[in-house]
């Protein structure tokens, strides 16, 4: 069970960071803007909750 929660948390930390990337080039799209920032909030979030579950395990 733990390798699966580590492996999931580093499966969450990576697509957030990849949405948070998304999110910030959102950003210069002014019809866009709103839901970038968005994006960025939550996947900000979405990477504390995944690199401390991975973290956590250890």
């Amino acid at each position: 069970m733990d390798n699966f929660l580590t492996g999931f948390g580093a499966f969450i930390a990576f697509i957030s960071f990849f949405t948070f990337i998304i999110g910030f080039f959102m950003l210069f799209d002014e019809s866009k803007r709103k839901l970038g920032l968005k994006f960025m909030i939550f996947s900000l979030i979405a990477f504390i909750i995944g690199f401390s579950t991975c973290i956590g395990q250890f």
